[in-house]
């Protein structure tokens, strides 16, 4: 019932604010969501007894929003500041030289993780129809989600990668992919026309996959740092990197894909 209560309070509020929001809202609406997500991974590397950069970390992240947000060019002042400050942070704070690359490293990977991947969405939203295109990745992860939850309870035998993830089975993660497809299918016939049917199921056979490969990074993370869930935000559902972990590398595939075959 947690589940159910809080998809049904967060899903309309994120399809409004991707439908409706205006460009600067979104923008905030995925600093939010990345600030979040970033605050649940500093947490979990905490719980194995590595202290990260976690305010560092934050405004380094930001500051790569900005850079999506405002163009490429802006991302050279990210490439400058983030050596810079890391290492910078590091002779300020540091103690044990033996063990100096380990903050720096984590924080490093928590930066790229969050806001790295999820500044791909910016992008996507300033394509033409970008607003439209998100929704469509919404709906095929959503679609995979639920197609591997049932699928793999009902038919799962066979485990995938049980070092990482002990429940997830192979024909769940098939049935992932059978319903990414299943979804592009109905999208690209009932409002999704701006892409051939062709090119929609290309790119939920792409996001099936490396969605899934999302799904077992954070899983491979969590298992590492000892914990359940990424945090406890959502009722029901864990934390929010629990939720946009598929999302957070289908955005950039689709993104590659389109400017790769789809942007000229």
């Amino acid at each position: 019932m947690k589940r159910v209560i809080s998809g049904a309070i967060g899903i309309p509020l994120v399809l409004g604010l991707v439908l409706y929001g205006s460009p600067l809202l979104f923008f905030c609406f995925v600093v939010a969501i990345v600030a979040i997500a970033s605050y649940e991974y500093f947490s979990m590397i905490a719980n194995m007894g590595v202290e990260g950069y976690q305010i560092e970390g934050g405004v380094l992240g930001f500051i790569l929003l900005v850079g999506f947000y405002l163009g490429a060019k802006f991302l050279g002042i990210f490439a400058v500041l983030l050596p810079v400050v890391l290492f910078t942070t590091w002779f300020v704070r540091g103690k044990n030289i033996s063990v100096a690359l380990d903050p720096i490293a984590y924080t490093l990977l928590g930066i790229i993780y969050t806001a790295g991947l999820g500044g791909y969405f910016i992008l996507i939203r300033d394509l033409d129809g970008g607003s439209q295109i998100i929704i469509f990745l919404l709906l095929l992860v959503w679609a995979g989600d639920v197609a591997a939850y049932y699928g793999g309870r009902n038919f799962g035998k066979h485990k995938l990668l049980p070092l990482v993830s002990p429940n997830k089975t192979v024909e769940g993660g098939i049935a992932n992919i059978l319903g990414t497809l299943l979804a592009a299918g109905l999208a690209s016939l009932w409002f999704f026309e701006e892409f051939s049917l062709t090119h929609c199921l290309i790119v939920a056979f792409i996001c099936g996959i490396i969605g899934q490969f999302g799904d077992f990074s954070e899983s491979l993370i969590k298992r590492n740092c000892q914990v359940k869930d990424s945090g406890t935000l959502i009722p029901g559902h864990g934390g929010f990197l629990d939720r946009i972990d598929s999302l957070l590398f289908a955005g950039p595939a689709f993104y590659c894909y389109y400017q790769l075959f789809l942007g000229a």
